[in-house]
């Protein structure tokens, strides 16, 4: 299990005393920035992302339930490699429709509006939280990236009509 608690644990990330989750949120965040701006070829930041979205998901939905049934606890707060798959899924449109000039504020603006529905847990993301398992665990984390993208390509296009 000691593996399995580094992966969901983000390297560890998740046992920080304060805010385990803005912190394995920021990964992804500074993994994509590091990627955008130091990478000649757009494409490879968004291939990034999927790429984190989908490994994450796959390593939270295979050890998570596990993990509760040893805590004893639903979702316990160390489990962070969630929060990981989410805020990658909020940064699509940061990849997708940046310039290069705005490709920090729109990350930042992803990272923000992810945090703001991951801590808020608007409907529908506390109903999906409710379901068992790792399924439960990652659910609603991937509802709320949706969310805060789909957030993001609203105010982009809004910010582009307006000039």
């Amino acid at each position: 299990m000691k593996i399995k608690k580094l992966i969901l644990s983000c390297f560890g990330v998740g046992f920080l005393p304060f805010a385990p989750g803005t912190f394995a949120s920021l990964l992804p965040l500074a993994a994509f920035l590091l990627c955008r701006y130091y990478c000649p070829i757009d494409i490879i930041a968004l291939i990034f992302l999927v790429l984190a979205m989908i490994i994450s998901s796959v390593l939270c939905l295979m050890f998570a339930g596990q993990a509760e049934k040893l805590e004893g606890k639903k979702d316990p707060s160390w489990i962070v490699i969630d929060e990981f798959a989410g805020q990658s899924i909020a940064l699509l449109p940061a990849a997708l429709l940046s310039g290069r000039g705005k490709v920090a504020a729109s990350a930042i603006a992803a990272f923000v509006l992810f945090r703001i529905l991951d801590i808020l847990k608007p409907p529908p993301i506390h109903e999906i939280q409710q379901i068992e398992g790792g399924l439960g665990v990652l659910i609603d984390d991937l509802v709320a990236g949706i969310m805060a993208g789909t957030v993001l390509c609203i105010i982009i296009f809004l910010l582009e009509f307006i000039r």
